[in-house]
């Protein structure tokens, strides 16, 4: 690999609106919470999209709820983490897209995906095997609409949004994902798929090897090679508050792991916490957890989250201050 040094990523806060709660209090605390990212200096401020409750989310319209952020903040990027662009309309995306732009004054970062959610796949009719190929096809016509190339029937995107199909994110964790955002240009984000048999730094160092070549071809084509690495953080102080709230929110989602044959029988919150997936305890702890991450020295922005736990607000505003007044100042990158 031929990472170099460079600043830290910038600090960016994902939420992925899955706390207890009903859908409407959920969405104003989003707001309150883009609003605090925004005051606390965080560069972006993502959503998550989630059909049909998946994964607990409650969101799955994230652009409609970008639009009410943006009329709240004046700084702060906004981020979508990810659409899954197999279940739209180029073109509508992109009209839906334009006016969020023109509503934010230009802050907003698309991040589009192929779809995880076989279950979300068949809801939409959709042949969930070939839903990369599906995306392949749309991202050509919603990147020429965001360029404001005439479209067949002789128009133009309206509103024009200048500027957005450079700030395209691909959520890409394989070469063939990597290998799609460097021909068109495209951003990526990429995180983790949870503890293995390993820990997570097997994984984490072949994806910042795939990121490696990403950024080689988008050099060699001139262009700026972006990348978002997104990971599970908790600060607290005192430390050991952060596994008292981690812990038995764990609980339900392992136990669906272990149902399911994605964790072994007997694994449990501490077997997931001592695996090392998730960054957590006091500030210099969390801040070394992120130093010894091999996939964050090559990455431009760091995006924090706390999935698979749902936090509320309350929990959740101590954390994000901890990270952007201790944690990102003190990491450094290796």
């Amino acid at each position: 690999m031929h990472h170099r040094p460079r600043s830290l990523p910038r600090l960016g806060w994902i939420t992925h609106v899955s706390a207890d709660g009903p859908p409407r209090a959920l969405y104003r605390e989003t707001v309150e919470l883009a609003v605090a990212a925004e005051e606390l200096g965080f560069h972006s401020f993502w959503v998550a999209q989630h059909h049909f409750g998946a994964q607990g989310g409650t969101l799955p319209s994230p652009l409609v709820l970008l639009a009410a952020i943006a009329e709240h903040t004046t700084r702060i990027r906004l981020g979508t983490a990810v659409v899954v662009g197999p279940a739209e309309n180029a073109l509508r995306l992109a009209e839906d897209a334009a006016v969020v732009d023109a509503l934010s004054g230009g802050r907003l970062e698309l991040g589009l995906g192929a779809g995880a959610d076989a279950t979300a796949s068949r809801a939409f009719g959709l042949d969930h095997e070939r839903r990369h190929d599906v995306l392949d096809g749309l991202l050509p016509v919603l990147l020429d609409a965001l360029d404001g190339r005439e479209l067949p029937g002789g128009v133009r995107l309206t509103p024009p949004a200048p500027g957005l199909s450079e700030r395209v994110w691909l959520g890409a964790g394989s070469p063939a994902g990597m290998d799609r955002a460097a021909r068109l240009g495209l951003g990526v984000m990429y995180g983790r798929r949870g503890p293995g048999p390993d820990g997570p730094y097997a994984q984490d160092t072949e994806y910042a090897r795939l990121a490696d070549g990403y950024r080689g071809r988008m050099e060699a084509a001139g262009r700026t090679a972006r990348i978002a690495v997104s990971r599970p953080v908790f600060p607290s102080e005192p430390a050991e508050l952060a596994r008292a709230v981690l812990a038995p929110r764990l609980r339900d989602w392992i136990d669906d792991g272990v149902r399911t044959g994605r964790y072994p029988d007997g694994f449990d919150p501490d077997a997931y916490l001592a695996a090392g997936a998730f960054a957590y305890g006091a500030p210099d702890q969390v801040a070394a957890a992120l130093a010894r991450d091999p996939g964050l020295p090559g990455a431009t922005d760091l995006l924090c989250h706390t999935q698979p736990v749902r936090l509320g607000l309350r929990l959740v505003l101590p954390a994000m201050e901890l990270i952007a007044r201790q944690v990102g100042r003190a990491r450094t990158p290796a």
